[in-house]
Order: structure tokens, then sequence, then C-alpha cells
């Protein structure tokens, strides 16, 4: 994979934001037992980090996905598994299908404020 100035700027963008809005808070997030995911997200869509490759018309970038790999790879940075895991399950599990397959008005409703961080999504996973 050839990588452009763009790439770099997204991880760039990704590594500067672990190193001022995270890292520096892993360690009393962990013994507190907490995740501030409404305030990070908000912060993160605010730098376009959780629409990466989703459709510009909901407000993401429209890139392909090597963009999002190396947001992921940046992710792989932050002092706290549950966070990385958390920003993972919203850019790269939550919504996928939704930004593909989803009608527009689902899009409006629910791809959108993830897009921007207003939203925090989750799933839910049952084994037998």
């Amino acid at each position: 994979m050839i990588l452009t100035e763009e790439h770099e700027a997204i991880r760039l963008t990704t590594a500067k934001f672990i190193d001022s809005e995270i890292n520096p808070y892993a360690d009393k997030w962990e013994a507190d037992g907490i995740f501030p995911a409404h305030e990070l997200f908000k912060k993160m869509g605010d730098l376009g980090l959780l629409g990466i490759c989703k459709p510009i018309e909901y407000g993401g970038m429209g890139l392909d996905y090597s963009y999002q790999i190396v947001f992921s790879e940046e992710l792989g940075r932050i002092a706290t598994g549950g966070v990385s895991m958390g920003i993972g399950v919203q850019t790269d599990m939550a919504t996928p299908a939704l930004a593909r397959f989803g009608s527009d008005e689902l899009r409006k409703e629910f791809l959108v404020p993830a897009i921007t961080g207003e939203a925090v999504f989750s799933i839910a996973v049952s084994e037998p």
C-alpha cells in the first residue's frame, strides 16, 4: 500500500488526539472504571475521525478503507484497550452496514450522529 500525504495527515491527527485527549487520562479512567465515550467521540467527530470511509453526503470523508487502516494502526497507541475497542466498535463494527445498506432515512437518523460523535453506538452479542 502506498501512503499519501492525506494518509499521513490522518495518522498525525489521530496521534495528536490520542496524545492530548486519551493517554494522559487513561490510567485514571481505568482506576475509576469509566470511559467518557460521549465526550471523546464528540471531539473525534469534530476532527472527522469517526467517518473516514463513510459517505460524504452523511458527513463522512468518503475515503477508501486504506485510510481507516492508518487510523486503526494509531489506535494501537492508546494506553488502555477498552478505549481503542470502543472507538473500533463505533467506526468498524456498528456503522459500516448502516453506511452501506441503510436507507437514506436511517442514515440521516443514525449514521450522521455516529459520524459527528453525537451518538455512541454499540453492538450486542450473545453466545449459546
